[in-house]
């Protein structure tokens, strides 16, 4: 009962460390995200509204990005302080050796496997698609801090609008307007919203516009309402690989042999399976005996492996596009990895106390 009490105190610190370091970054990470993409409200007429939702759908792949290196370092950071609180000790009087808290840790690590790859095939595809819904359905807004005067704005597709005047309340002097084969001049403006909808009421100007003879007609107007709705932000709306879901890379990769296609499905088969592999080098930290070992030099070169292994699973996935050789032994290092890894560790431990 004891030993199954410290068993599921060490998962829950485990867990805990890791959720909690996994927040922390993805917070960081996502509200920087954040800020870059603020442009899209000042630059391509993305209301706050649509901004909001397409950034909240970019957590998920946010957090998929992060997992394996938060794993790492809520794993090592753990294994760390159990050792210099002398906690590890208490486990090894209970009954408990170093060499079951390794399999408690790599039990841990096949838990957090599934939880990867649920979101590297699920969750963050799909949030990210419906992230590039949200921009595909959405309308051009917030006209007037998109007019910026004496300056040629093309916040939309096929559209440029100069103002020589703005004075930031919805009031506007000497408008041109270039629309395709359309070109309207106006003494003043006024920005208007109608049901939600932005609108440019023009006042005493004129329209010259080419038709299909290339002629050109000129039609004069004390007032008239010009319509942005009917206009698309340039923001790009069709999804990308990271987007479409498992069965579409599957059946496109078929037809056309995208090597970024590949890359895509490798990315999320295999990433989550190097999470036993890294938790499994991260568990050399476990061993204590200091005066076979300086632990201290020997904690970092294991950090520093499991490191530079994320950084080579990165380079891998890469090269297993372009090269079959590379392709083969990304397919097989994760299990051969996993076992090899284990063996040397059990071999490890137990030398430990002789």
């Amino acid at each position: 009962m004891f030993k199954n009490k410290m068993k599921n105190y060490f998962i829950s610190e485990v867990l805990k460390s890791y959720f909690f370091t996994l927040t922390v970054l993805s917070l960081l990470i996502w509200f920087t995200q954040a800020a870059r993409l603020l442009n899209m409200i000042t630059e391509s007429g993305v209301s706050i509204e649509v901004y909001t939702l397409y950034i909240f759908f970019l957590l998920p792949k946010v957090i998929s990005q992060l997992m394996i290196i938060s794993l790492l370092i809520s794993l090592f950071l753990n294994i760390t302080k159990f050792n210099n609180n002398k906690e590890l000790e208490i486990y090894w009087l209970s009954g408990i050796s170093k060499q079951k808290i390794s399999n408690l840790i790599i039990k841990i690590s096949f838990f957090l496997s599934l939880l990867a790859f649920i979101f590297y095939s699920y969750l963050a595809p799909l949030s990210g698609l419906k992230s590039r819904e949200i921009l595909a359905n959405s309308e051009f807004s917030l006209i007037n801090t998109l007019v910026k005067k004496n300056n040629f704005n093309s916040p939309l597709k096929n559209l440029t609008i100069f103002v020589n005047k703005n004075d930031n309340k919805g009031n506007l002097e000497k408008i041109y307007i270039f629309e395709n084969k359309k070109t309207i001049i106006s003494k003043k403006g006024r920005v208007l919203n109608i049901d939600q909808k932005n609108y440019l009421e023009l006042t005493d100007g004129i329209i010259h516009e080419k038709n299909s003879n290339n002629d050109i007609s000129t039609i004069s107007f004390e007032k008239t309402l010009y319509d942005f709705t009917k206009f698309k932000t340039q923001v790009i709306t069709t999804p990308k690989v990271q987007e479409r879901d498992f069965a579409w890379l599957i059946s496109e990769y078929f037809k056309t042999s995208n090597p970024n296609i590949l890359y895509e499905i490798h990315k999320r088969i295999f990433k989550p399976l190097f999470i036993p592999f890294i938790s499994i080098i991260c568990c050399f930290a476990l061993y204590g005996n200091n005066e076979k070992m300086n632990l201290n030099k020997s904690r970092i070169i294991i950090f520093s492996l499991s490191t530079l292994l994320i950084i080579f699973i990165e380079i891998l996935l890469n090269l297993s596009v372009v090269n079959i050789f590379f392709k083969y032994f990304l397919y097989f290092l994760p299990f051969l990895g996993c076992l090899i890894s284990f063996l040397c560790l059990k071999k490890y431990l137990l030398n430990e106390n002789k």
